[in-house]
């Protein structure tokens, strides 16, 4: 027979989202009792995340390496550099986070962390809801979801890096980031190559592709493969890869029918429409519905974007989901003509309206005011799925995996 446990929060999923909210309710010297459930059994260094920061941040231990410059190129190497007094573009490992999130969350007796644990069925109960797993029964006040789901999307950001050492210097500038390099779009999409270095003689170096569906990881392998060659990097020793599907915007989610329940992560709306940038935000909100559990008060997902926000993002993925074959136009338009202070606002969630007016103008016109009034176009998430041979281990945009 299962044994019942009683809780006054369980999390189900303990990646980014999940691990960000427990990690905060642990360090409170009080709060309420929690339980995490994540079906992996241990933590991989499988990703990384990125951000513009400031240099001193509520993370700003975990970061391993801060670039004063980021670039974008054209398919014929044309550079385009960006910097923005007193921000850096940051670096957090992937396994450096789950480590100090483990460590915060073991030093806490209200909060239990539950490797090799699958969620199952979730149903409402009086004063309650009911989680079935695969190591017994909880019974909890509330249930924050963060574990990812299928989803329609306007488009499918698709990528694969390797993380390398090479026994000579490699071809990159240690003090910038490239964050789009040798942007080439077609009738298929936009493709990039987003590259960090780490030191004189290690780097990750990404391969990117945007279109209407997901591309299969084996492709892009191939792709990676033949971009490393071209930058005379076939011969490195490959330290680990990582590599998944983003989804960009994302059809509305419908709230859960059962009360108690709130999404939250990449299916609550964690992740940027337009860009894809999710940490930063993933942040935000464990801060504010710690501050509201530990008030007592109930959870919340994430919150809804901000109409003007909202409205461009799915005018730029409407723009550039009819002509996927300008879409290196465009992102090279708002490089050459936006500010950088101004896109990296833009970029973190933070632009205003004088930020959106010269983004738009740094735009071509026509065929962004094509789509003001034009139905959104998603491709369904069973179709997604259907060309989906791996499962995603992160994400990525501009830099970000998640």
């Amino acid at each position: 027979m299962n044994s019942v446990e009683d809780a006054d929060v369980v999390v189900l999923g303990a990646g980014l989202a999940g691990l960000s909210l427990a990690a905060r309710l642990a360090r409170a010297p009080a709060g309420p009792r929690v339980v995490v459930v994540e079906p992996r059994t241990a933590y991989q260094d499988d990703r990384s995340w990125c951000f513009w920061q400031q240099e001193h941040h509520e993370l700003s231990h975990l970061v391993s390496q801060r670039w004063p410059t980021w670039t974008f190129t054209d398919a014929a190497g044309s550079a385009v550099r960006h910097e923005v007094p007193a921000l850096s573009y940051q670096y957090i490992r992937g396994i450096d986070f789950y480590s100090s999130a483990q460590t915060d969350i073991a030093q806490s007796p209200r909060v239990d962390l539950r490797l090799g644990v699958r969620a199952e069925m979730v149903s409402a109960v009086p004063h309650g809801v009911r989680v079935e797993t695969s190591g017994g029964t909880l019974l909890a006040r509330q249930v924050i979801d963060t574990r990812p789901r299928p989803a329609a999307a306007m488009l499918y950001q698709s990528f694969v890096g390797v993380e390398f050492e090479c026994d000579g210097p490699h071809p990159f500038d240690p003090t910038e980031v490239t964050l789009m390099g040798s942007l080439a779009a077609n009738e298929e999409g936009l493709s990039f190559v987003y590259a960090l270095p780490l030191g004189p003689n290690r780097a990750i170096v990404e391969w990117t592709r945007f279109g209407t569906t997901p591309i299969k990881r084996e492709l892009l392998a191939g792709e990676l493969d033949h971009v490393l060659t071209g930058l005379g990097l076939d011969d490195v020793r490959r330290v680990r890869t990582e590599g998944g599907v983003l989804a960009m915007g994302r059809g509305r989610q419908t709230a859960p029918e059962i009360p108690g329940v709130v999404l939250a992560g990449n299916a609550g709306g964690a992740l940027r429409a337009a860009s894809g940038y999710g940490f930063l935000r993933i942040q935000r909100w464990a801060q504010v519905c710690t501050d509201r559990l530990l008030a007592g008060r109930e959870a919340v997902g994430h919150p809804e974007e901000p109409w003007l926000r909202r409205t461009f993002d799915r005018i730029f993925l409407q723009a550039v989901r009819a002509h996927p074959e300008r879409t290196a136009e465009y992102f090279l338009a708002l490089a050459r003509g936006v500010p950088p202070a101004t896109l990296v606002r833009f970029l973190s969630d933070g632009a205003r309206a004088a930020d959106y007016a010269k983004i738009i103008f740094s735009l071509p016109w026509s065929p962004f005011i094509a789509q003001v009034a034009a139905p959104t176009a998603f491709t369904s998430a069973s179709a997604a799925q259907a060309l989906l041979v791996v499962t995603p281990t992160g994400t990525v945009c501009s830099g970000e995996t998640q």
